[in-house]
């Protein structure tokens, strides 16, 4: 991989998030913000390429955090959360283009104090600069 797609991606994904769900949406959560709120997290890209066409396939996680007691408000916010990323297509910079987007996982977690859903996003995203 001659460059990365995730900080372009992590913008996009950011900014759809950011105004599609109810909740506060962080990259960083700050000290003392109550729940519930959504946070991304982990990214990970992997080159990969033909002759012609070269990009990376990228998993991006998404928590979200409820002190609500039982799964309902972690799950509702996980499925806005997808319904808003896959709804219409992710516009990134620098050359990219999402070819492919799919829900690689998601799980919600039954913690002593809150709930917390993961949501894994699997992006195969083409380098329009490269190739």
């Amino acid at each position: 991989m001659k460059r990365s797609p995730l900080s372009p991606l992590s913008k996009a994904l950011f900014e759809r998030l950011k105004e599609a769900l109810p909740v506060p949406v962080y990259d960083h959560v700050p000290a003392g913000k109550k729940a519930p709120y959504a946070v991304l997290t982990e990214t990970s890209a992997e080159s990969w390429g033909t002759k012609t066409v070269c990009g990376a396939n990228v998993l991006a996680t998404l928590k979200v955090l409820s002190e609500y007691q039982g799964d309902k408000e972690v799950a509702q916010i996980s499925d806005e959360a997808i319904l808003a990323v896959r709804s219409q297509p992710l516009i990134l910079s620098g050359g990219w283009q999402v070819a492919l987007l799919s829900v690689d996982s998601h799980v919600v977690e039954r913690l002593d104090t809150h709930r917390e859903a993961t949501v894994i996003f699997k992006f195969t995203i083409i380098d329009t600069k490269e190739g």
